[in-house]
């Protein structure tokens, strides 16, 4: 069994292995960071499944998803991260908001099964 310490890094991971593989064209790469019914409500489009989430991920280029802050809380296969997202475009700043997760440990290691983003309208 896996410490609560030990969680929360391989859950920050998760959230590395997102923007990495997201930022580096690999949408397959992307949809194994989420369970296979996952849920993306990107700021008010849903996306539901691999398939859906797949296809998105195959549509975004050219920038940089930057999380910082984030709250990990773990209760035994859940956790529920809260981070702020930063993201660039041509180097300058495109997009800040929220994320608002739902993490599960699957046999394949935590994964997202909801994730909501909120831009922040003041920015």
């Amino acid at each position: 069994m896996s410490t609560v310490a030990e969680d929360r890094d391989e859950i920050l991971q998760l959230l590395y292995r997102y923007n990495h593989t997201i930022d580096a064209g690999d949408a397959e790469g992307w949809a194994d960071t989420w369970t296979d019914d996952g849920v993306f409500d990107a700021g008010g489009s849903v996306l539901r499944g691999r398939a859906e989430l797949v296809g998105f991920a195959s549509g975004v280029s050219g920038v940089r998803h930057v999380v910082m802050n984030p709250l990990v809380d773990v209760t035994g296969d859940r956790a529920r991260v809260r981070a702020y997202l930063m993201l660039l475009v041509g180097g300058a700043i495109g997009m800040i908001g929220v994320y608002d997760d739902e993490v599960v440990r699957t046999p394949s290691g935590w994964r997202f099964a909801a994730r909501t983003f909120t831009p922040d309208a003041s920015a």
